[in-house]
């Protein structure tokens, strides 16, 4: 006996979107707002919609960089956070990258139930 079954499956687009896994999907969306808490730098302040963390404080870029305008480097107080210091970004993923990805999973499996 032979039988024939054919799948359509949908553009890589489509499957990615309906799996909330775009750009600007609840998955991203959810995973920015984390890492933002994480940081303690308030959603309010940037688009949980774009996959990046933007802010509209001019300071921010030398927060970042860990240089002043005049090029010197600054000096982070660690009384709030042991962990402040240039490239924020790369600290929290060695301190919290774990627990940031397990946030993430769970998320993705309520959304798939």
């Amino acid at each position: 006996m032979k039988c024939r079954v054919t799948v359509d499956i949908p553009d890589g687009e489509g499957w990615v979107e309906a799996l909330g896994l775009g750009r600007d999907g609840p998955v991203q969306q959810f995973h920015t707002a984390n890492v933002l808490r994480r940081i303690k730098l308030t959603i309010a302040q940037t688009d949980t919609h774009v996959p990046e963390i933007v802010t509209d404080n001019p300071q921010a870029r030398y927060l970042y960089y860990g240089m002043s305008k005049s090029g010197k480097s600054l000096n982070y107080t660690h009384t709030k956070n042991p962990l402040a210091g240039p490239r924020w970004d790369e600290a929290v993923m060695a301190a919290e990258g774990d627990a940031m990805a397990a946030d993430l999973a769970r998320y993705m499996r309520r959304m798939l139930k």
